[in-house]
């Protein structure tokens, strides 16, 4: 692999180290894991989140289930585990993280098969195709968890049965855990309690920051059933009417999928190995198990004292099925997510219209401008194209302060706009819409310069996909292309004043975001980086 392949993991790596300003809140560690089950972000921001749910987890159990004087003991020493072993994992996976970083900004690193060394001895696994990783080292401890569902043993072992048939594997004849999701590590746990054996295994870098892997051996357990033996027993016993597996092999390798649940499209997808085994194969590793509403209640059903439990986890998977299969449920939800992100944040933090507005230098908003920015309402917001049915244009402004952004938003508001925001790993981004900046450029001639600016430089330098979109925003606003003195080339206007920089265009001189959805590339210098997702994703409104 030579250096220039290098571009993909360096730019993970930035993500990775960006500081994280002030703790993660509990509410926004809860809508990550309801709604996409993991926790991806700054390293820092990522173990603290972890350190944030477990606490959470380990206190509602504590309320919800009847527990002895020695379970609750047992409960409790679990989470003081867990929390110290993550704080080790973090001080090591930030030092080594730091390392590789260090070795590919001075090109001190080399290559060995799919490892990549410091010169320190640190590596990282690098192979195409897959998310680069660090492997934490030594940073295990013995605990155990408590009994808290009660449930007689032939209860317990349907559980047990679906855990195994898709996450579930076996280690020296007892069975483990291997997840990046917290809410598994609680769910998984509680039906293999007793003496566990914790690691935390490795960080896994992704486009959205790291997620942490766990690895949990229940040593109190012997494994009773090879995988194929429990794919079979869970499709017999879907046979006769037990759907208790189907839901914890679902739990684990089944296809979340909440928008086709929201739209009434009931398909119970699980993936397998030899998918015929369970239903009938869609691919060569999926199976359908059932379909219809009347799958999704048979779920929710078989789940008893368990539901319970997934319920106060926030599990993104059970929450599929409950928007399934309770109207009431289903309407609040429907109800919150037609609010605005911007309404939702400020009713979470108490924020309104009147709140201060972050001060913008002169000097800032001349750089900005010069730069591929607009100053809006005192403002500096960089210009953007995005993905979406037919591509559009956004002005945004980023801050990890959620009351720069509230006040931001109030600002622009008050020019007549209507923005949104977007809450990501480790902040907000603060955005204005292709109509918005139509109206301002209409009325405002160093906005309407440098949107053309910036849509000409797309159109002339920018990846296949933003020259289109680019274009096309300049065919269907003339507003953008003026004609000048000579008969000039196409984008006449903004060519034209382009040509005064003597082709200097830097890219993007602000924090980026890491929402993945920002069809734009970056520059470091004159070194151009690996671009941030063009993958298809909707824009964000």
């Amino acid at each position: 692999m030579g250096k220039t392949s290098t571009d993909e993991p360096r730019y993970r790596l930035e993500l990775a180290l960006k500081p994280a300003e002030g703790s993660p809140v509990i509410e926004e560690v809860l809508e990550h894991v309801s709604n996409h089950g993991v926790l991806r972000g700054p390293v820092d921001w990522v173990f603290k989140a972890w350190i944030i749910y477990v606490e959470y987890a380990t206190q509602r159990i504590a309320e919800a289930f009847q527990l002895t004087e020695e379970e609750r003991g047992q409960l409790f020493d679990f989470r003081d585990t867990l929390k110290r072993l993550l704080l080790e994992a973090q001080r090591q996976a930030k030092a080594k993280l730091t390392s590789i970083y260090n070795a590919i900004i001075e090109g001190t690193y080399r290559m060995e098969g799919n490892k990549l060394h410091a010169p320190d001895g640190t590596w990282m696994y690098v192979r195409e195709g897959f998310a680069p990783r660090i492997t934490i080292h030594g940073v295990t401890a013995k605990t155990r968890f408590p009994d808290i569902l009660k449930l007689p043993r032939e209860r317990l072992e349907l559980l047990q049965l679906g855990w195994r048939a898709s996450d579930e594997g076996e280690g020296n004849g007892r069975p483990y855990m291997g997840t990046t999701q917290p809410w598994q590590v609680f769910a998984w746990t509680a039906a293999r309690y007793g003496e566990l054996y914790i690691r935390i295994a490795s960080v896994i870098l992704t486009r959205e920051g790291v997620s942490v892997s766990i690895r949990i051996n229940a040593r109190g357990w012997k494994q009773r059933w090879s995988k194929d033996e429990a794919i079979d027993l869970v499709a017999s016993h879907l046979r006769r009417g037990e759907w208790t597996p189907v839901l914890t092999m679902w739990l684990g390798d089944g296809e979340a999928n909440r928008k086709k649940v929201l739209y009434g499209n009931y398909k119970l997808i699980i993936a397998a190995k030899e998918p015929w085994r369970l239903g009938n194969n869609i691919s060569t590793r999926e199976a359908l198990v059932a379909t219809g509403k009347e799958a999704f209640r048979r779920l929710g059903e078989s789940a008893g004292a368990y539901g319970v439990l997934l319920d106060l986890l926030r599990a993104h998977k059970w929450i599929d099925v409950k928007l399934a299969t309770d109207d009431g449920f289903r309407a609040a939800y429907k109800l919150k997510a037609r609010k605005r992100n911007i309404d939702v944040l400020r009713e979470a933090y108490g924020h309104s219209n009147g709140v201060e507005t972050p001060t913008v230098q002169s000097s800032h908003a001349e750089d900005g401008q010069r730069r591929g920015a607009v100053v809006v309402a005192g403002v500096v917001m960089s210009l953007h194209l995005v993905n979406g049915t037919g591509g559009s244009l956004l002005a945004e402004y980023y801050t990890r302060d959620v009351g720069k952004a509230l006040a931001a938003a109030g600002r622009l508001e008050s020019a007549g706009l209507r923005p949104n925001v977007i809450r990501h790993n480790p902040g907000y981004t603060v955005y204005i819409a292709t109509a918005d900046l139509l109206k301002l450029a209409e009325r405002d001639g160093e906005i309407r310069r440098a949107v053309a600016l910036y849509l000409a430089e797309k159109a002339k330098n920018g990846t296949p996909r933003q020259r289109e979109i680019a274009e096309k925003i300049l065919r269907r606003h003339p507003l953008f292309s003026l004609p000048i003195a000579s008969p000039p080339p196409r984008h006449s206007y903004a060519l034209a004043e382009l040509s005064r920089y003597d082709g200097f265009w830097p890219i993007r001189d602000v924090e980026p975001t890491t929402t993945g959805m920002w069809n734009h590339p970056v520059r470091n210098g004159n070194r151009r980086v690996a671009p941030r997702g063009i993958d298809g994703r909707p824009a964000p409104w």
